[in-house]
């Protein structure tokens, strides 16, 4: 109750408050964080550890690369107290979680519905959508305004951002709707099923550049540049345990690593207007 009442506290009067049902500072990350733990300590044991087998071992490791980034992302979103600063996290998960929930019920024959993980998966991607679109119209109704934008986004940012969106929306929207022939040109083998879920995270991440570029302020895509660096690290981690998987003849491998690359570069950014922010908070002596 305490805690509550020191978070609303927190909001400047006028402005949107960010609900706690569509911050979700708990369950949100621990979800993401527990379907990821397979996917990442599991890689290759996916036929016994995981919701459906994925035969494609760096497959399995770039899913659970963006569950563990996401976790983090809906961490850095949750300490956010106005709508305007902590959103951006939200639609990723507009754009990833329906997706994910058509190809689910679209190969529903490949889950491994014997197993607790299999109907954890199910489960939880028919229940998030419904109940993520609950609390975001929720959310909207929320009296208040957004603060202005004090810090716009340097044009090297919005160049990299922009990049990531002409690229990795229309490619997420290709990938999912035809994830055979489109797949094919993936730097490593895809199935219908584990194309289509790669397609709807490569669609999040666009979007997540496109809102960056719309909000176009250091507050309010604080938890997107904090998170970037995470992202790559991860996508780092798992590229060197499984680069055998990938065919680095192809022009799609490398411009995979390129699309890495510029995460740390946006990471780089958010970490230092961070420790500006926070020198600039800290009071004089």
């Amino acid at each position: 109750m305490l805690r509550r009442m020191s978070r609303a506290a927190a909001v400047p009067t006028g402005y949107r408050p960010f609900l706690s049902g569509v911050r979700s500072p708990v369950i949100a990350p621990i979800t993401r964080f527990l379907i990821g733990v397979p996917l990442v300590f599991l890689t290759t044991r996916t036929d016994r550890y995981f919701a459906w087998t994925i035969a494609t071992p760096m497959t399995a490791a770039f899913l659970g690369a963006n569950y563990f980034a996401s976790a983090v992302l809906a961490i850095l979103a949750a300490r956010e107290t106005i709508w305007a600063n902590g959103r951006i996290a939200v639609s990723v998960a507009l754009a990833f979680a329906p997706l994910t929930t058509v190809a689910t019920l679209v190969h529903l024959d490949l889950f491994h519905l014997g197993t607790f993980y299999g109907w954890f998966w199910v489960v939880a991607y028919c229940v998030y959508p419904a109940q993520l679109i609950y609390f975001v119209s929720k959310q909207l109704k929320v009296p208040g305004t957004d603060p202005p934008r004090e810090s716009p986004l340097p044009v090297w940012v919005k160049a990299i951002l922009g990049v990531h969106a002409v690229l990795l929306i229309p490619l997420g929207i290709a990938l999912f709707a035809a994830p055979t022939p489109v797949g094919s040109v993936w730097p490593w083998t895809l199935t219908a099923l584990t194309g289509q879920v790669i397609a709807a995270w490569v669609l999040a991440f666009g979007v997540l550049a496109a809102h960056a570029i719309y909000e176009n302020d250091v507050a309010r895509t604080r938890p997107a540049m904090l998170g970037y660096p995470f992202l790559g690290a991860m996508h780092v981690f798992m590229l060197t345990r499984f680069a055998d998987d990938v065919r680095w003849d192809s022009p799609g491998a490398w411009l995979y690593v390129a699309v890495i690359s510029s995460c740390f570069v946006l990471g780089f950014f958010g970490i230092m207007t961070e420790a500006e922010r926070r020198s600039s908070a800290r009071p004089s002596r």
